[in-house]
């Protein structure tokens, strides 16, 4: 019965004017997504800021005057402030006298920590909050709560997909979107926006996961290569449109509600976006896999149904027990280290799925520790993994999916760790092979999905998707951190840390099998006629 089923798929595949209206329903959350992670970099945008002095502010005094008498400069570059400390002195004094006084009666003093702040303009979060100074990590939290939000998306929604269906899954995420991205935008607490990024991100996850899944049961052969390739084109477009709208709409909230009040469109997809007759298939719902066939290939009515499908005890039984359905959920996880092989081919995917996250976001938000301009350099981002996922379609139909997947993580490590051979003052060869080694990294986080859900069965294949992308997230959580924090110590330390990690993944894919021009598993027991992943396979291409 399901070979009966792939038979209609393939020709689904074949009917090229419903599989591109398919990859239009199912790429364009990816907009979104794109659109919301990388938002970070405009939202954070750090002003010029100075300690503020009330009493001299009251007096009517402009910044540089009380700049000039209340704020240090850099002991190493004069021409620097001290932007998070000033003098202690009695203002009140020099308001009372004015600024000339003041001027002629500057005495040495000890500085203190700021109490207040002014900025050159209040128009992102960290002014909003005063995320400066000591309370710098505070603003790393801002795409570190989306990037765990992620994490913690990818993690259920997996298993919610095994098990209660695709659209299902989609159609949860659509309605959590909905609501937190305009919620974001509106509420006051830095609590709360920090909730609002984390139900973001839980969704982002959760939507993208369920429909690249439907994408990859909807298609098959070359169609499906083809197109779920070109379904990661939706994140270019994302970045390339934030940086425009981002350049025209400044202040933080505005732009936040601009670019998250278009995630209503998803409600098109949650009514036309069909479930998947695999999925329905593997679960025994066996009638309602033909009847959704037929919705995509009306033919698909004349096939072969015989009376197992009335008798059948999963449709006739559509309501389970809660505990039943945890068990279920419980048993995806489980069911990926089932077997050697199966725990093998994770283990890898967990290393991959870390060395793509983390390398992905250190290099998109590391533009200020190689002194680009932000709105170019997240354009760039934007052309260049384009550029990425459209080469890496001819590359994937024909060559193997293991010796692209491995030469990509190969080639991003290399470039780089070899940006450590570049001084910083040439910002533009450093942007440039920066940018290069984003064009491997965008082609191994798209070509990795791919492999990904080649190499597990229908059962099981949400929530090894699932996992992967959860061990991505785990990468996109630290890097903000490693590009703050330690990119502040040496600019190159972010790009080392991903360059080494990159080369050792790069080793381990080669332990996987080949899945070019093989059939997807539907079961575990299927499990059995496909390649095991074993040491050996790194002397087979």
């Amino acid at each position: 019965m399901a070979d009966d089923l792939d038979q209609y798929i393939d020709s689904y595949s074949k009917q090229r004017w419903k599989v591109f209206v398919l990859l239009l329903m199912v790429g364009t959350p990816g907009i979104f997504n794109a659109i919301q992670i990388s938002s970070y970099v405009f939202l954070v945008d750090k002003p010029s800021y100075w300690c503020d002095i009330p009493d001299l502010k009251s007096a009517g005094w402009s910044d540089r005057m009380i700049i000039n008498v209340s704020t240090p400069h850099q002991k190493y570059s004069s021409n620097k402030i001290e932007e998070c400390s000033y003098y202690n002195q009695n203002y009140s004094i020099f308001a009372k006298n004015g600024y000339n006084w003041s001027m002629n009666n500057l005495e040495s003093a000890d500085s203190k920590p700021c109490q207040y702040y002014s900025y050159s303009n209040r128009e992102s979060v960290v002014t909003e909050w005063n995320l400066v100074c000591d309370k710098v990590s505070m603003k790393s939290n801002v795409h570190a709560t989306m990037a765990f939000g992620k994490f913690v998306g990818g993690l259920i929604f997996g298993s919610i997909s095994d098990v209660y269906g695709r659209k299902f899954a989609f159609n949860l995420a659509a309605f959590i979107y909905m609501f937190s991205g305009p919620f974001a935008a509106l509420i006051d607490s830095y609590v709360l926006f920090l909730i609002a990024r984390f139900l973001i991100g839980v969704a982002g996850s959760g939507i993208y996961e369920s429909s690249y899944t439907i994408l990859t049961e909807l298609t098959s052969g070359e169609t499906r290569t083809l197109l779920c390739l070109l379904m990661n084109m939706s994140y270019p477009i994302g970045y390339v449109l934030l940086s425009i709208i981002a350049y025209y709409v400044r202040p933080w909230r505005t732009l936040l509600l601009v670019l998250s009040l278009p995630i209503f469109g998803l409600l098109i997809q949650c009514w036309f976006l069909p479930e998947s007759p695999k999925w329905l298939m593997s679960q025994g719902r066996k009638k309602q896999a033909w009847l959704e066939m037929t919705k995509l290939v009306p033919t698909a009515v004349h096939a072969n149904i015989n009376n197992e499908v009335d008798q059948d005890k999963v449709e006739i039984s559509k309501i389970k027990m809660f505990n039943e359905k945890c068990m279920e959920i419980l048993s995806a996880y489980t069911s990926l280290f089932s077997t050697p092989d199966l725990s093998i081919k994770t283990v890898i995917s967990l290393f991959c799925g870390l060395s793509c996250g983390l390398s992905y976001y250190v290099i998109a938000l590391n533009g200020d520790n190689i002194t680009a301009d932000r709105y170019i350099y997240v354009a760039s981002n934007g052309v260049v993994e384009g550029v990425s996922y459209a080469l890496t379609v001819p590359l994937f139909l024909y060559v193997g999916r293991k010796k692209a997947v491995s030469s990509f993580f190969f080639a991003s490590g290399l470039l780089q760790l070899a940006l450590l051979a570049i001084p910083l003052e040439k910002a533009n060869i450093l942007l440039c092979v920066t940018l290069i080694g984003k064009f491997f990294v965008s082609a191994s986080f798209s070509a990795i999905i791919l492999y990904v859900s080649e190499l597990y069965p229908t059962t099981i294949r949400n929530t090894g998707i699932g996992i992967l992308l959860t061990f991505s997230q785990i990468g996109s959580i630290i890097a903000p951190y490693i590009v703050e924090l330690l990119g502040a110590k040496a600019w190159y330390i972010p790009s080392t840390v991903c360059g080494t990690l990159g080369i050792f993944v790069s080793s381990l894919v080669l332990m996987l099998p080949e899945t070019k021009k093989t059939v997807l598993p539907n079961t575990l027991e299927d499990m059995k006629n496909t390649n095991s992943a074993k040491l050996s396979n790194c002397f087979k291409f």
